[in-house]
Formats: C-alpha cells, structure tokens, sequence
C-alpha cells in the first residue's frame, strides 16, 4: 500500500510538471498565431500593408516616369493638300495650327498591348486622329521627330485609405529639356508637346476598395495587365477617368462620370499585376495630369531606379526597361495569406489546450487521491 501511494504521487507530481511545461509552449504557440493572425488581418488593409514597408505620411515616394519630348509637326494648307493628307501628317500641335475638333475619341488603340509592352495604333474616325496608323514616336525616341528623358513624379501619400496622388493643372515636365526649344510653340516658356509612359505593379488585395483615377488631358490610356481599362484617346480637355477592382478581382471602368463596365479584366488569386499608363499632351492649349490610387497594395522599394538621386522610397519600376520590375522582396510588404493554415494552427493548439485540461484534472485527481489515502 505504501508502495502505491508512492508511486501516485510521483505520477501525480511528473503530471503536473508536464502540464505546467505543455502549457507554457500552448501559450507561446497561440501568441505567435495570434500575431500571425493580427499580421494577415492588416494584410489586406492596404494602408497597413504599406505601413510595414516603411511608408508613411512623412515617406516621399517617387514614380519613375519615361517623357518623350515632341516636336511640332507643321500646318498644313488645307486648300492644297486635301482634308485627309493635312489630318495624316500632323500628329502634333493643333491649337496653333487650328482645323480640330476637341473630343474624346475611343478605339486609337487595341485592347491589348503589343510585344513591346507598348500601344499598338488602329487609327481612328475624327479628327485630328484620321488614318493614324502609326504611333512609334509617341513613346520611342523617333530622330528629328522626339527624344526621350527619364523623370520622377513626386507623391503625395495619406496613410488613410492608403492614397497615393499628384496633381498638376499646369503640367509642364520638359521646360528645362534642349530638343525642342526652339519650337514655336513653346514660346510662351512651356514645353506644350510631349508623351509620358510609366507602371506601377501591385499585388490584388480583392478588397472590393482597390481604385485607380486619373484626370488628362489629350490622349491617355490606362491598362492593367495588357488590357485597356480606361480609353480617352483625341485631344480633349481635361477629362477624368476611373477604375476599380471588386471582390472577384473584376476591373469596372468609368470615364466622364458615366456609369462603370466591365472591362473584361480578371485578376485571379493574389497574383501581382501592372497598372500601366500612356499620356500624350498634342497641343499647346493648357496641360493638366493627376492620378490618385487608393486602397491598393502598390509595389514599394528602397532600390535606386533609373539614376534616380532623390532620397525616399520610389514605386519598384524601371522605365528604361518595360520587362522588368524590382524585386518586391527589397521592401517588407506583409503579403496577404490564405486562412487555411491559420484554422489547423488553431484547431491543432484547441486539441492541445483540451488534452492539458485533462492532464490537469487527472493530475489534481491523483495528487487529490494519494493526499485522502494517506
């Protein structure tokens, strides 16, 4: 009998040091899950996504952006050469040269981009874009004809809502560039005629808050991926386009206001994609650019792009190369995991919890048992 009471209390004091050691590594488990958890809560909060990459409101965060500046092509006399001749050869500069019409013209280019990541021209029915069949010197550096720079939009960012904007009403990039200065009309000071290109890649959140706006005028073409979202071709005023993302990861689009379609983009999972952004300013009446993201989960990097000097973080794309997109493992963005590990995490730590409650209670009982016996 003395033998037995021994040996419960051994078994009963062995019991409560494993229960004791169990609990302190459940506890530790279920915190680092816990945090795990919280980690991929902000995960698909997109300003907490960029907050881990260092991004705040005191952050300036640079755009590279590739300019293309453009020389004027010349006025044609219309009495000698024909409405359609004059319409062909002039691509830039209308303002000073007259016979335009000011209107958004749809369907200049295809919906998808070409091999070379770039638009691919299929002309159009108004003027000034009858017949355009080619666009090359739009966004190539094209001799005699435009010349190309590499530049950076600095912008301004609210951690609310994670927003990243600029704006500018008199948008002027290339004042300062040589090629074409001496064209007439950029007498004023201004450098009126040139095109810009550039990409932001960001990973799907399907948030159902992604968007995207942007506000130009002339031609502007916004992709995602290598499809057409937003098409505001011609030259026109200043006009806003706008896009967003729902929680299938379907792009609806909108431009002047009207009612958002479908654009027939898909993006699936939490694949990574490209906002893609083509801009031509063709004539000297005035020039306005902004865009604005919001809600989205955009591809931040410390990595010194395109010579850039400035200090701060820039968005992970190099516009000398179009194939090619920093690495997004240079920042420290959370990405945006799946909840399937988290529940085994959990269920596997509730059997752990329920299995030291009875390891506990058979402990009490024994030590319980060998106390009344003795």
């Amino acid at each position: 009998m003395v033998k037995k009471k021994g040996k419960s209390k051994t078994f009963g004091l062995i019991a409560l040091g494993v229960f004791a050691v169990a609990l302190v590594l459940t506890i530790v488990g279920m915190s680092r899950t816990m945090g795990t958890i919280d980690q991929v809560a902000i995960s698909h909060k997109p300003e907490a996504i960029l907050a881990s990459a260092g991004v705040s409101d005191d952050k300036d965060v640079f755009l590279s952006v590739m300019y293309f500046d453009q020389k004027s092509d010349k006025c044609v006399d219309l009495y000698n050469v024909g409405l359609s001749n004059a319409l062909y050869a002039r691509q830039f500069e209308w303002s000073y040269c007259g016979y335009y019409n000011k209107a958004i013209e749809e369907g200049l280019v295809d919906y998808q981009l070409g091999e070379d990541y770039l638009p691919v021209a299929k002309g159009g029915n108004l003027t000034p874009n009858r017949s355009m069949k080619d666009m090359t010197r739009w966004f190539d550096a094209v001799e005699g004809k435009s010349e190309n720079y590499v530049g950076n939009l600095k912008m301004d960012y609210k951690t609310e809502g994670a927003e990243f904007s600029f704006y500018q009403k008199e948008f002027y990039p290339l004042d300062e560039v040589e090629f074409s200065k001496g064209d007439v009309v950029n007498q004023d000071g201004h450098n009126h005629l040139f095109t810009m290109n550039f990409a932001v890649p960001f990973t799907i959140l399907k948030s159902g808050k992604e968007s995207f706006e942007i506000t130009a005028d002339d031609d502007t073409f916004v992709f995602v991926g290598d499809r057409l979202a937003i098409d505001m071709g011609g030259i026109h005023e200043a006009t806003s386009g706008k896009f967003y993302i729902n929680e299938a990861g379907e792009v609806y689009a909108s431009v002047q206001g009207e009612e958002f379609a479908y654009t027939g983009i898909n993006i699936g999972g939490d694949e990574g994609s490209m906002v893609r952004i083509f801009h031509a300013d063709r004539d000297s009446d005035g020039s306005t650019f902004g865009i604005k993201f919001s809600g989205m989960n955009l591809g931040i990097t410390d990595a010194k792009l395109a010579n850039r000097k400035d200090e701060g973080l820039q968005i992970a794309y190099d516009p000398t190369d179009p194939t090619y997109v920093a690495p997004l493992g240079e920042s420290t963005v959370v990405r945006p995991d799946g909840t399937r590990g988290f529940v085994i995490m959990m269920t596997i730590e509730g059997v752990m919890v329920v299995a030291l409650s009875v390891l506990l209670a058979f402990s009490i009982r024994s030590l319980l048992r060998n106390k009344l016996n003795k």
